[in-house]
């Protein structure tokens, strides 16, 4: 008898453990298949998606990660050691800090002195990142419905633009012309 009890507790607790158990793994958010994308994570944040468009998001960031990521790579082995160690200082600060990609981006810009070398490499491949997002960008908005294309678009639109204004190079500031002439005439009266 003692040993009949001892193994229905044992049974007992079997099962109050596996309830336990599928009740915590039913909890955990479903595995993500892709590459993390930050600009695709801002862009839909909030927005609720069907099962059929979370399959088709998680198939555009396999494709759209492994571009991105080959981009990232060759502008990580751009920078030297220790712009690499200060610019992944300044990243992880700025997470912390609740920071978006792009304030960190900004961040890392002004901190790092790059070389006119690195600075042509470097707005050559952000040029081929910034491309890549238009791409995703396009192909997201056609995944969506005309409801989450109102909240996406704008966001897209504006993360688009700072990219766009961070490319441009500096426009050089050129001397007024009446600031020119005076100068013409100095040499003249020489």
């Amino acid at each position: 008898m003692r040993w009949s009890r001892t193994l229905v507790l044992g049974v007992a607790i079997c099962l109050i453990g596996g309830i336990a158990w599928a009740q915590k793994a039913e909890k955990k958010p479903p595995k993500q298949v892709g590459p993390e994308i930050p600009v695709l994570a801002q862009w839909l944040d909030g927005v609720d998606l069907t099962a059929e468009q979370k399959e088709k998001v998680e198939a555009l960031k396999l494709e759209v990660g492994r571009k991105l990521a080959e981009v990232n790579k060759k502008i990580q082995e751009l920078f030297t050691q220790e712009q690499r160690k200060l610019r992944a200082e300044i990243a992880t600060k700025g997470k912390a800090e609740g920071k978006t990609p792009q304030e960190i981006r900004k961040l890392q810009d002004e901190a790092v002195e790059l070389t006119p070398e690195q600075k042509e490499k470097f707005a050559e491949l952000m040029g081929m990142r910034r491309e890549i997002h238009e791409q995703l960008a396009k192909r997201l908005l056609d995944i969506l419905t005309p409801e989450q294309k109102q909240i996406v678009e704008p966001r897209v639109a504006k993360t688009l633009k700072a990219a766009a204004k961070e490319q441009k190079p500096p426009k050089k500031r050129e001397t007024p012309p009446e600031k020119k002439e005076p100068k013409r005439a100095q040499q003249q009266q020489s």
